[in-house]
């Protein structure tokens, strides 16, 4: 494997823009036939295989504190205008580093429901069904548990789950509650795709994570003569010639230099594709010109459609008894897929997951999490351009909630989850509920010698129950009595509902017939040769799932169109 471009290696079979969750599949399938010489690029960091930063190695999402795994500078604004007040703006992490969100993720395992596949073919993404997807899902992954038709045995992703005699003893409550409100238990939730209560999908092993960099770019990948990775460089923008796409501009710390390619491929996000294509002129005419960044190619689609999954999180302080064992690493243990039933939304479009360690300090693990998500929202958001500059941040706007129905039915998981809360064989498990968040939390979510100390000390002071009182007395709710107040529900769901990372659908898969489809079937752009993009951008709406193993998916799948190999191919 090379590392460094020189004057005379600039020309490459396939460039591949972005060494996340599809780059990484991308660059290992593509660069399996000795024939075709790959250039991998990433702007983050390298993570070399056994050289990952102890943050990243942790199976807990501790690299989600660590700046420098994640954007600079990156802000969106979280939801729409509403009742007189502006956007909310939020700093949005998104990974930066070879591995992409895989190294700073929750390592959630979830695939989604067949029909959210089924749709995407029945719009136009011929070829995209439940059926013509599932290979690529079972070439993925080793599951450690299951096997059989739905399974994958020889993947270069683990994918295993706690064992029900394992959970915590807060997870095993909330469990527990649940049936006895009627949600069935199950063993798969990727092999069953009915509404219940399941353990949790993880990709990790017990002490390690399992990113897409450490599955599929390994030291015998990396070894590879016909595969180049540079980390820390930039594609300023696409290189176009007429209706070729030709190469990128990138830039290091070297210097800036265009590198060749007979077909480039963008898997930069769900922010930074969209970012990409815009800034090299592809896109809808009228705005770029107004930003004056020349003209390349009218395509109205791209940095539309913006889908992410709205979710809203309670914490819990649990006494000691109820915390999960210092020896677990998992983020959470079970996992629970229902219905809102409310009119015109699809089943299974909302989820709850509880987490029995909220951290990875000593305050963390005395504090238990309850998320509930929307799965299946309906508002919309965009990515546009605030500068021609490659520097430049996007324009990100989610208008999270800004559709009325994704608002009622954020209402009906709160108020479930709140409910939950105040079932008395849970209460028994826990203190004080509150709304987490704040700059403390932030703070103490990047690992360090201080950090820990401070979090050791607040966790002393919390497990005293009168310090604990007077700590928590105005961020502390009653589960109950907010479960009753629709008005005081709805105002909680405005202020507290957050981003999922679960960024997607800002340059669509879709049939020639849709003016904003930006991609064919096979993540091609339409009307330009010799340029693809393939990640969570390219889905022509949002799966009931978290992304990382959909993108996985998507990438093992194009990756085989382009000749890497069938679905049996083995571990890399």
């Amino acid at each position: 494997m090379s590392t460094r471009p020189t004057p005379g290696a600039a020309n490459y079979d396939v460039i591949v823009i972005g060494a996340g969750a599809a780059g990484c599949v991308l660059a290992s399938r593509l660069s399996e036939d000795p024939g075709r010489q790959v250039l991998l690029i990433e702007a983050g960091p390298d993570v070399p295989p056994d050289r990952e930063h102890p943050d990243i190695r942790d199976p807990l999402p501790v690299a989600h504190g660590n700046p420098a795994y994640s954007w600079p500078d990156l802000v969106a604004e979280v939801g729409a205008a509403r009742d007189g007040q502006p956007r909310a703006s939020r700093h949005f992490l998104q990974g930066f580093g070879v591995g992409g969100g895989t190294i700073i993720n929750g390592s959630i395992a979830f695939r989604g429901q067949p029909g959210d596949y089924d749709f995407w073919h029945e719009q136009g993404a011929t070829g995209w069904a439940w059926d013509d997807v599932l290979p690529y899902f079972r070439k993925l992954e080793t599951d450690l548990d299951f096997g059989g038709s739905l399974h994958g045995r020889h993947g270069p992703v683990t994918v295993r789950r706690q064992p029900e005699t394992a959970w915590a003893p807060f997870s095993r409550a909330i469990g527990d509650a649940l049936q006895r409100r009627g949600h069935r238990l199950f063993a798969d939730y990727n092999g069953d795709f009915d509404d219940g209560l399941s353990a949790l999908p993880m990709t990790n092993l017990p002490h390690r994570r399992v990113s897409a960099a450490s599955a599929y770019l390994t030291h015998q990948v990396r070894a590879r003569s016909n595969l180049t990775v540079m980390a820390g460089t930039r594609a300023e923008r696409l290189l176009v010639d007429g209706h070729q796409v030709v190469g990128a501009l990138l830039r290091s710390a070297t210097g800036t230099w265009a590198a060749h390619a007979a077909e480039t491929i963008v898997s930069c996000g769900g922010i930074f594709s969209p970012a990409l294509l815009l800034r090299s002129g592809i896109g809808p005419a009228e705005p770029l010109r107004a930003m004056g960044v020349p003209l390349q190619h009218d395509l109205p689609g791209v940095g539309k459609n913006l889908q992410n999954h709205p979710k809203i999180e309670l914490a819990v302080h649990l006494p000691g008894a109820s915390r999960q064992s210092n020896g677990q690493r998992d983020l959470g243990q079970n996992c629970l897929r229902f219905s809102s039933g409310m009119h015109g939304a699809l089943a299974h479009d909302l989820g709850l997951v509880s987490i029995n360690k909220a951290g990875w300090h000593p305050l963390g693990a005395s504090i238990g999490v309850v998320g509930v998500a929307l799965y299946e929202p309906r508002s919309t958001g965009s990515v546009t351009l605030t500068s021609p500059s490659p520097l430049a941040m996007p324009q990100v706007r989610f208008n999270l909630l800004s559709d009325v129905r994704d608002l009622e039915r954020m209402v009906h998981g709160l108020q479930f989850a709140l409910e939950l809360l105040a079932d008395p064989a849970v209460a028994s498990k826990r203190h004080q509920v509150f709304f987490p968040g704040g700059a403390m939390v932030r703070r103490l979510a990047r690992r360090s010698a201080s950090a820990w100390c401070q979090a050791l000390v607040l966790k002393n002071l919390l497990d005293i129950p009168w310090a604990r009182a007077i700590g928590l007395r105005h961020a502390s709710i009653d589960p109950a009595a907010l479960a009753g107040d629709a008005t005081a529900l709805r105002a909680r769901v405005l202020q507290h509902t957050g981003l999922s990372h679960h960024v997607s659908c800002t340059c669509k898969m879709g049939p020639a017939s849709d003016p904003m489809a930006v991609l064919d079937e096979h993540c091609r752009v339409r009307g330009l040769q010799g340029l693809r993009v393939v990640d969570a951008s390219s889905f022509p709406s949002i799966v009931r799932a978290g992304m990382m193993l959909p993108v996985m998916m998507l990438a093992e799948k194009v990756a085989d169109t382009m000749g890497s190999g069938p679905p049996q191919a083995t571990r890399c």
